[in-house]
């Protein structure tokens, strides 16, 4: 589905006028159909979530794809690697060593893959945070998606949007399209809350960090957002 500068309005949070700006210097995709000016989604919500941009996928059904009620039953504890000492040349491989995989996986890959993605830009988002992730889907022996989270004993540099050295590394592994994009743009919603952000940030147990996203999400479908 296409969506309208309306549409693009309310998704980035911008007035109309803003967003007619950035088409007019060519700074966001679009195409022209039949004289109307269209976006194509999955090329706006990434393109919106490689620059940090929050999204907001509530309050219309042209981004029910998009919506996880919940991440916190694809978390476990296995997944959270605590002091961890990661080096800026090799954190991926060491990442990728790390993480519980079956044992056919091609770990090679992934790392080629996650290498790939840097390349064209920095996963680092900002305020400590990096979200490496292949740009194309992975079946790596699981029935879900993968969510690992790395707590840096040293902050490391990583090219952040905004020059902050990363002190934490959420790593995403999806299976398709609308997953990657749905599990990127759900994170990115939770780091905007400061009881998630902080929790990450105070290396806080699994417990304790599931909790504060199972509040976030709660409340968020309580109140229809």
């Amino acid at each position: 589905m296409d969506l309208n500068i309306s549409d693009i309005s309310r998704l980035l949070l911008k007035p109309e006028k803003d967003i007619l700006q950035l088409v007019r210097k060519k700074e966001i995709p679009f195409n022209i159909v039949h004289d109307r000016i269209v976006f194509n989604k999955h090329h706006i919500i990434e393109w919106a979530l490689e620059r940090n941009l929050p999204l907001n996928i509530s309050g219309t059904g042209k981004f029910t794809e998009y919506r996880i009620k919940d991440i916190s039953s694809l978390m476990s504890p296995e997944a959270f690697f605590y002091d961890c000492e990661l080096a800026p040349e090799a954190y991926i491989e060491k990442m990728i060593s790390m993480i519980h995989l079956e044992p056919d996986v091609d770990r090679e890959i992934i790392v080629q893959l996650l290498k790939s993605r840097e390349k064209m830009m920095s996963t680092a988002i900002g305020n400590g945070i990096a979200l490496p992730h292949p740009r194309v889907p992975l079946m790596v022996g699981h029935d879900r998606p993968l969510i690992n989270f790395f707590f840096l004993r040293n902050p490391i540099d990583l090219n952040s949007v905004d020059g902050k050295p990363v002190h934490t590394v959420i790593l995403l592994i999806s299976q398709t399209i609308n997953q990657h994009l749905s599990l990127l743009a759900h994170i990115s919603f939770l780091l905007s809350k400061p009881s998630f952000y902080q929790a990450i940030e105070k290396r806080e147990s699994y417990d304790r960090i599931t909790a504060a996203v199972r509040s976030i999400e709660n409340e968020r479908t309580a109140g229809g957002r």
